[in-house]
């Protein structure tokens, strides 16, 4: 059993889903992100990390994955939230300005407004 909670919401834009993701983000909760995110199809998926305190390398496989899939659907993404550990973490692999990255969730949503499909 898996100590991450994952909440899936819709963003305050039409088109923008939201995942937040609470608790250590690890092989135990791989799985359960992976039924969530891949029969996704929004135009925009925002992963809220504000309240994870760690990601291991099978996670960042799972985000890398999310950023590979919606670049090949011409889909837009970002992670919010990033905590310090995770961020050098990202940064220590090489992922500094591969990722799509805001500190804020408000700043995300108003960053990829244009992306979703108006009314």
């Amino acid at each position: 059993m898996s100590d991450l909670k994952i909440e899936s919401t819709t963003g305050i834009n039409d088109g923008t889903r939201i995942l937040r993701l609470s608790g250590p983000f690890t092989l135990n909760g791989l799985f359960d992100f992976q039924a969530i995110v891949r029969p996704l199809t929004d135009p925009v998926l925002i992963i809220d990390l504000t309240d994870v305190p760690y990601m291991d390398s099978a996670s960042v496989g799972a985000v890398m994955s999310v950023h590979t899939s919606t670049q090949r659907h011409n889909r837009k993404y970002a992670l919010v939230g990033v905590c310090d550990r995770i961020q050098s973490m990202f940064d220590i692999i090489g992922l500094e300005g591969v990722l799509v990255t805001y500190p804020t969730l408000a700043e995300a949503q108003e960053k990829l407004r244009r992306a979703a499909p108006a009314n």
